[in-house]
Order: structure tokens, then C-alpha cells, then sequence
């Protein structure tokens, strides 16, 4: 197919992007013509009478946007076929984002500034880009900062070690089904799925917390062993304030 792309980027560098323009036709090799056989009749919409009484007026002129083609001259013609469903599918999509990246990755020397694919069944949420004169601006760009909150929240856990799987299920729990649940009752509610994307953040730093406390110490001794020698300190403190109380009236006794 023909095409064109293009990568664009915005001022922060924040939103790498690629514009692909490209026809969903191939051009025929040799263009399908039709000629008529017979004159050939199309009213005012194009569509193609059988009669030439259906053209004409009461007194038999052509009503205006009615036409007539002659027999012998082309009636149709087409040089492209039809549109492949194939640029319809999802899976085009995918595939033509993976394509383009690893192809601009090429160029890239530094493994680190390497392009990647966003996942959208990764941890991460995508944030949204602002076209000029949205009249929605602001509130897409709430919804971007709640998203990058997340986002960030997202990286501290994955330093400190907590599994993808589980950070995964956090946003499957609280963000995604949360927020279906929120628009199968209320509908679209921009500040509802910001509380609930800031709930889920507030959720997983407790879980980042955890992850970070010191593992609960194991003691060295026989718990029973440790048990007794408790029991024997109790009674040894008990013997030793009896002692020190004989010792007082023993004190008393000599006086």
C-alpha cells in the first residue's frame, strides 16, 4: 500500500507518536473502464433509470441533474479496488505500531532512549494528548496528572521490588473494575475516575510500604524452651523479692 509516516513529539517530550497516512486501496494495474451498450439514463440522485421518459420533464426536456450518456462512451471506471477490511482491525493497528517502532529503534544508538510500545494490559495508564482548542483541556489534563500519579506510584513499586502480577491485579481491581462499576451506575464522571485512580495510588503506596518493613525476625530459640526460661525469670523475680523482704525483718529482728 502507499503510505507516509511521520513522528511527531510535543514540546516536553513526553508524547512520541506516529502520524501514518496510507490508502486502504491498490492502485489497479490496469483501470477498469464500462462502456454502454445503450443510452443511459440517471435522474437527479444518480440513479440509473431504464427509460428516458424517466429523465424529462412534462414537456420533454431533461429535467435539470438528470444526464444522459451516449451509447458507445464510458460510464464508469475505476482504477483502485476495494477497501481491504484488514486496516478495520485492531490487530492492524497493533501490528503497524510494533512495525514502525522497531524500524525508528534502528536509528536509536542509546539502548536507554529506545522506543517502546505502549501495553495497554501493562501496569501503566496511558495519558491523553490535548489538541489545540479542545474545549476539554482542562479536564483532560486533570485526568493526565491523576494518570501520571499513578504512573510514578507504579515505578516507586517496581524499584522496590513489588511483583508486576501484583501491581497488575491492583489495577485490575481498583481502577478497572471499579471504574466500570462506577459508569454502569452513574455514567461518565471524569472526577469519579480521578478519586477512584488516586484511591488505587493511595492502595498500592500502602502496599509499597509493606514491601519495605523488615522481615518479622525468626527467633533463634525453641519457643517452648523460651516459655520455661520466661516462667523460671517470673519466679526467680519472686524468690528475690521474698529474699529481700526476709532480709528487711531479719534487719528488724536484730534492732
Amino acid at each position: 500500500m502507499k503510505c507516509s509516516a511521520a513522528l511527531h513529539h510535543n514540546k516536553a517530550k513526553t508524547n512520541y507518536h506516529i502520524h501514518l497516512v496510507f490508502s486502504e486501496r491498490k492502485m489497479l494495474e490496469q483501470p477498469e473502464v464500462k462502456v454502454a451498450t445503450r443510452n443511459m439514463f440517471y435522474d437527479e440522485q444518480g440513479k440509473h433509470r431504464l427509460t428516458k421518459k424517466e429523465v424529462l420533464d412534462e414537456q420533454g426536456n431533461l429535467r435539470a441533474g438528470c444526464s444522459i450518456i451516449p451509447k458507445g462512451e464510458v460510464y464508469e471506471s475505476h482504477i483502485f479496488t476495494k477497501k481491504d477490511e484488514w486496516f478495520k482491525n485492531k490487530a492492524f493497528t497493533k501490528e503497524v505500531k510494533e512495525l514502525f517502532t522497531d524500524t525508528i529503534n534502528r536509528y536509536v544508538k542509546e539502548e536507554s532512549e529506545k522506543l517502546s510500545v505502549f501495553q495497554q494490559s501493562g501496569v501503566y495508564l496511558a495519558t491523553k494528548k490535548i489538541g489545540k482548542n479542545n474545549s476539554k483541556a482542562e479536564e483532560i489534563k486533570a485526568d493526565n496528572a491523576a494518570r501520571q500519579e499513578w504512573n510514578r506510584t507504579v515505578d516507586v513499586a517496581l524499584v522496590e521490588g513489588v511483583p508486576e502480577e501484583d501491581i497488575l491485579k491492583i489495577k485490575q481491581e481498583k481502577i478497572t473494575d471499579k471504574t466500570l462499576q462506577s459508569i454502569k451506575t452513574y455514567g461518565w464522571l471524569p472526577d469519579m475516575f480521578r478519586q477512584i485512580i488516586r484511591g488505587a495510588k493511595d492502595f498500592l503506596q500502602e502496599v509499597i510500604f509493606k514491601f519495605k518493613l523488615p522481615p518479622k525476625p525468626v527467633p533463634k530459640i525453641d519457643l517452648q524452651e523460651w516459655k520455661d526460661m520466661q516462667k523460671l525469670m517470673y519466679e526467680l523475680q519472686r524468690q528475690s523479692i521474698e529474699i529481700k523482704r526476709t532480709q528487711q525483718d531479719t534487719s528488724s529482728l536484730k534492732k
